[in-house]
């Protein structure tokens, strides 16, 4: 189901009797988009992304409409199953100042980020990695902080791979 996604976030709502008539009624409040979508679960409603950014979009209507009753689990990585599992690749380029540039490789290098593309000029650069997603979980975030939120960056799904070692936390 949706291997484009792979990233999930499950929201509940909190003194709900049945999470399944919450996720029904707040997956109606969304029309589709290409990248994300919503399963309604008697867990509650599971959000599945292509990226973080892809999250924010759904995330901040329930929180709008929802209020405080909303809770949101962490997002995680969805895993394909089968004969062997397999993980979510994906492709990282970053637009920024090149002075941000050797601050924001080695941030990438300590995600195990494997880079594939360094171009470099006078000001400005950009940086093309691959890296598994579960490492880029929060990225965007320290990027931001990192460059003062002058940095550009896209995350896309680039293909999936067998799993060598637990996966963000997830057994393998």
């Amino acid at each position: 189901m949706h291997p484009n996604l792979p990233l999930e976030q499950l929201v509940r709502r909190r003194g709900a009797a049945f999470q399944l008539a919450f996720a029904t009624e707040a997956k109606e409040l969304m029309p589709p988009a290409d990248d994300f979508a919503l399963d309604a679960s008697r867990n509650g409603l599971l959000v599945l992304a292509s990226n973080e950014e892809a999250l924010e979009r759904p995330v901040q209507v329930l929180r709008d409409v929802y209020g405080p009753q909303v809770v949101m689990e962490p997002p995680r990585v969805r895993l394909l199953g089968g004969v062997q599992i397999k993980e979510p690749i994906m492709h990282l380029r970053v637009s920024m100042y090149a002075h941000f540039r050797e601050p924001v490789k080695a941030a990438l290098a300590k995600r195990r980020a494997m880079l594939t593309e360094d171009y470099v000029r006078e000001t400005y650069c950009v940086l093309r990695y691959e890296a598994p997603l579960a490492s880029l979980l929060g990225f965007p975030t320290e990027l931001a902080r990192m460059t003062a939120g002058t940095a550009r960056q896209w995350i896309a799904l680039s293909h999936y791979a067998i799993v060598t070692r637990d996966p963000g936390g997830r057994a393998a």
